[in-house]
């Protein structure tokens, strides 16, 4: 994984301090700098196009706002003015310029959504927008509050779902000193609400092959090998293939639970919006896939 010299440097004091030499070259390998959004002040919508969650967007004069399959609008969840992260991804997979919008249905395991993009030209005619109706959610949980945002690069080791256990243990040190690690890189910042390119939070660890099954419209299984198998089938019994489109698969946006925001996903979950990488590298965002993940 790409990371600055900066997180590098943090990643190796970090396995020094806490004792992890043994599990040096794994750390360092599955370390992914991740792109991390803060609330900051109660949006005051003086400015088109600015990054916030929540409220209302800045949407292109001929954008329609998205529906669900019932017809009903989605809710708005998240406006990202692009320049505005540039220098954060040390990988450039961004667009450089434009926004982008993200858009929500009502939950299941699997959620309608939307995630699009608007080019600089496009952003001449924004202007801000209400929903044309009340949101799915918003229906419930009355209108969420909007804040704007602040960025910055961290760090993401893998959690639970995602570690190689045997890769990070020996005889005095496991899972609990792991995490000791991982709050160590986390500093003493405020939590993001949005985290990008980072692992996804959960138990299982399948997002990323439960997000290539549904992209290539295959049947969902929780069985990783299972679903390498339907996907090597999908593409003609390619398994290299099925392989590299799980391993390339991209969390663009993890958008959590918060209390001044008034999101409350499931049990005080969090939002997963996937792409591919190289519709990522593309500028496409209109294949993604998006899910959630509640304790």
């Amino acid at each position: 994984m790409s990371l600055s010299e900066h997180n590098r440097s943090r990643l190796l004091q970090a396995i020094e301090q806490h004792e992890f030499g043994h599990a040096r070259e794994y750390l360092l390998n599955s370390a992914k700098q991740t792109v991390s959004l803060e609330i900051a002040e109660p949006e005051n919508y003086r400015t088109i196009g600015s990054s916030r969650v929540a409220g209302e967007p800045d949407l292109p004069e001929k954008a329609p706002w998205p529906s669900d399959a019932q017809g009903e609008p989605m809710t708005f969840v998240l406006q990202l003015k692009l320049d505005e992260l540039q220098g954060l991804d040390p990988e450039n997979r961004l667009p450089e310029k434009g926004n982008l919008f993200f858009f929500a249905g009502y939950y299941d395991s699997e959620i309608e959504h939307r995630v699009l993009y608007a080019s600089p030209e496009e952003m001449r005619t924004a202007a801000r927008r209400s929903a044309p109706a009340p949101t799915v959610h918003e229906k419930d949980d009355g209108p969420f509050r909007s804040y704007g945002l602040n960025a910055r690069a961290s760090l993401d080791l893998p959690g639970y779902g995602y570690l190689d256990e045997e890769a990070i243990e020996n005889e005095e040190r496991g899972w609990e000193e792991y995490e000791d690690l991982i709050f160590e890189l986390e500093e003493e910042k405020a939590s993001p609400i949005v985290k990008m390119f980072g692992y996804a939070e959960g138990q299982h660890g399948d997002d990323e092959y439960m997000a290539a099954l549904k992209l290539f419209g295959c049947e969902s299984t929780y069985d990783p090998n299972e679903a390498i198998e339907r996907l090597t089938q999908a593409f003609g019994g390619d398994r290299e293939r099925a392989e590299r489109e799980v391993s390339d698969m991209v969390m663009l946006a993890e958008i959590d639970s918060d209390q001044s925001v008034g999101f409350l996903w499931g049990d005080a979950g969090v939002l997963h919006y996937f792409i591919r990488g190289e519709d990522l590298l593309q500028g496409s965002f209109e294949r993604t896939y998006c899910s959630f993940y509640s304790s």
